[in-house]
This record gives structure tokens, C-alpha cells and sequence, in this order.
């Protein structure tokens, strides 16, 4: 049995009150990704999910790249780096998605893209972006 949350946990937050807002929707994201593991007939709704994870990258990345240059953050290329790779793995997974042909290898994937996003949550969050916020 899981525990559904219903705000972003405080390890988590980067007491900066526009990034933890933007970063309760990533959160909430995976709160509904994780709602449909155990439900068979979800497809549509794994989809609406990445497409707003798309739109969350959009423009998530885009304000705090925009912010880290205006405070004058030392490291903004390597965080743009690595807002890159995330990118890219978004749009490969939202690709990998459209192409699977079953129920076994959606429920599959709803699993690998839970951890996914789990682990965007610890590593980027809870540590790249808090390192950035604790710098402005």
C-alpha cells in the first residue's frame, strides 16, 4: 500500500517560493504517475501526464536558467547541462511511450518512468537545485 503525500515533502523544498511551487507539479506528476501503477487501463492518462511533463520542462528549466543568470550563479552552464540531458531523456521517454504496443510493456514503462521521476526528485531537486538556491 503507498502513502499518497499531498504537498511536496519539506526534504524536497529549496525555500524559494516560485522554484518549490514549480517543483510541487514535478511532484504531483509523479503522485499520479505512481496512482496509475497499479491500474490496467491508464494509457490515455500516462499520456496527458507526459505531455505535462514536457510542459513542465519547458518552462520550468527556462525560469530558473533565466534566474540563475540574472543572480549571477558561477555554475549555470553545468546546470544548463544537466537541465539538458533531463531534457533529452523526456522527450526520448515521451518517444519510447508512443511506440509501446502493449499493456505489459506500458505497465513496464509507467514503473521505470516512477523511478524516473523519483529519481529527478532526489538528485536534481534535492540536491543540484538546492545548491543553486542556497547561492542567490
Amino acid at each position: 500500500m503507498s502513502i499518497k503525500l499531498e504537498h511536496l515533502p519539506s526534504e524536497y523544498r529549496l525555500n524559494h517560493e516560485y522554484i518549490d511551487s514549480q517543483h510541487e507539479v514535478l511532484f504531483n506528476l509523479f503522485q499520479e504517475l505512481s496512482e496509475y501503477c497499479n491500474n490496467k487501463e491508464y494509457e490515455l492518462e500516462i499520456d496527458l501526464i507526459l505531455l505535462s511533463l514536457k510542459t513542465y520542462v519547458d518552462t520550468h528549466f527556462r525560469f530558473e536558467e533565466d534566474l540563475m543568470e540574472k543572480s549571477g550563479y558561477s555554475e549555470v552552464e553545468e546546470h544548463k547541462s544537466m537541465h539538458l540531458v533531463l531534457e533529452q531523456q523526456v522527450i526520448d521517454k515521451i518517444d519510447y511511450f508512443e511506440s509501446l504496443s502493449n499493456q505489459e510493456e506500458i505497465e513496464q514503462f509507467t514503473l521505470e518512468m516512477k523511478d524516473f521521476l523519483l529519481n529527478w526528485l532526489i538528485d536534481h531537486i534535492a540536491k543540484t537545485d538546492r545548491k543553486f538556491c542556497r547561492s542567490i
